[in-house]
């Protein structure tokens, strides 16, 4: 009888620790640096900066609208004329929203959000309705 308990305890642990689990990575996102400029995104695909707002506020600040430059960075497409959309995901109420959306003019384009939580936030750039870029950021 012990050996049937300790059979179905060890099969039971051996399956749990072999279910793949698709729970996304909420891991803040490194920032890098680009011609002097600390920017948020992932480096030779996407970055942003915040351009107004306070010197000593985050860059994130929670429930305050603040206009950020975006760079698309990936010279083998051209992205003239395409639309994209950010949308942004909250970690712990899953609550997603879109933040801006826009038709892609060149290499630069900007843009006027908030995120309205405290906390991190998984920011999705989509060109065309298809992922181009995703990171992670804290909302303070």
């Amino acid at each position: 009888m012990k050996k049937r308990i300790s059979l179905v305890i060890f099969i039971l642990f051996f399956l749990n620790a072999c279910t793949h689990r698709d729970e996304p990575y909420w891991g803040l996102s490194a920032t890098f640096t680009k011609d002097g400029m600390t920017l948020y995104g992932k480096e030779d695909r996407f970055g942003m900066t915040k351009m107004n707002g306070e010197m000593d506020e985050p860059e994130f600040p929670v429930e305050k609208g603040r206009l950020y430059k975006l760079y698309f960075f990936d010279n083998s497409k051209d992205l003239t004329g395409k639309k994209y959309k950010m949308v942004g995901t909250h970690k712990d109420s899953s609550k997603t929203m879109e933040l801006y959306q826009q038709e892609i003019m060149g290499r630069q384009s900007e843009a006027k959000f908030g995120l309205n939580q405290k906390g991190l936030w998984k920011i999705v750039i989509l060109i065309e309705d298809e992922e181009y870029s995703s990171f992670v950021v804290e909302a303070r």
